[in-house]
């Protein structure tokens, strides 16, 4: 195989391992990087097997090149789509600011909790009567939860602990939500009308799978989006990741249309 294949498949790899077991909570950059090195490979292996089969590598090197472009195109318009689909509101007071959970290192928040922490830091000092519900489990390679690592950070700048209640059992966006809807009824005893939630967007927001699950339970969901350095290239690969398969997710994970979540 030829170097201009071995070399960048081989660096792609080699980050891959880096960004899954030293960048915590971006395991889908992760994923990016080594669906790229066996692309290259791929692409290396028909290269090499031309002389034999010429015909034959030629037009399978023509699949493999629609093929990408095929997922090429469908990333960035399913990106466009959300994009024009989402946008954070004008005026998103709500009593209740849900505060989705990203990936903790140890006990210290990572670069996209930390965004959105942020961001509820901010939504919290404008709105002093709001109450934020901090929603996440604990991973792998996580000391305590995310819910707790989000505790402390805002405990730590000042915000009343009463303004603060942990949700410590979802491990993803629609349990984020839900759970975080239980919670406060469990509370309460009833469920509020709407809700702030925050989220993140590097280039084009992902709000869309939140503003979808919310639909479901009732609740209109207002968006107050952290904004990220957009020069950061391993969160534009993460979340253009997440983008694209935000509507699969929301579609396996919601329930049939016109049900809603009951509690439990």
């Amino acid at each position: 195989m030829r170097r201009r294949y071995w070399i960048p498949a081989a660096l792609c790899a080699v980050l891959g391992i880096l960004v899954y077991f030293f960048a915590f909570g971006y395991q889908f950059s992760a994923l990016l990087l080594a669906l790229s090195a066996a692309g290259i490979l791929a692409f290396g292996l028909v290269d090499c097997l031309r002389r034999r089969f010429p015909r034959g590598m030629k037009w399978l090197r023509r699949v493999m090149l629609a093929c990408l472009c095929l997922l090429l195109a469908a990333m960035i318009a399913t990106s466009v789509w959300i994009g024009l689909c989402a946008s954070g509101a004008d005026e998103p007071e709500a009593e209740y600011l849900i505060v989705l959970g990203a990936g903790v290192n140890g006990s210290v928040p990572s670069l996209s909790l930390r965004e959105r922490l942020e961001a509820a830091l901010a939504y919290l000092e404008r709105y002093p009567q709001a109450v934020a519900v901090l929603s996440g489990a604990q991973g792998s390679g996580e000391d305590i939860t995310e819910a707790q690592c989000m505790f402390d950070w805002l405990t730590a700048r000042g915000i009343d602990e009463n303004r603060l209640l942990r949700e410590e059992e979802a491990t993803r966006t629609r349990e984020n939500l839900r759970f975080s809807l239980e919670l406060i009824e469990e509370r309460t005893g009833t469920r509020p009308e709407a809700v702030a939630v925050v989220e993140v967007t590097v280039v084009l927001p992902v709000p869309m799978a939140t503003r979808s699950l919310a639909a479901y339970t009732g609740v209109d969901a207002h968006s107050s989006m952290a904004i990220m350095d957009s020069t950061l290239i391993i969160l534009i690969q993460n979340f253009l990741i997440l983008n694209t398969c935000s509507p699969l997710k929301c579609s396996a994970g919601c329930p049939p249309t016109g049900e809603k979540y009951h509690n439990s």
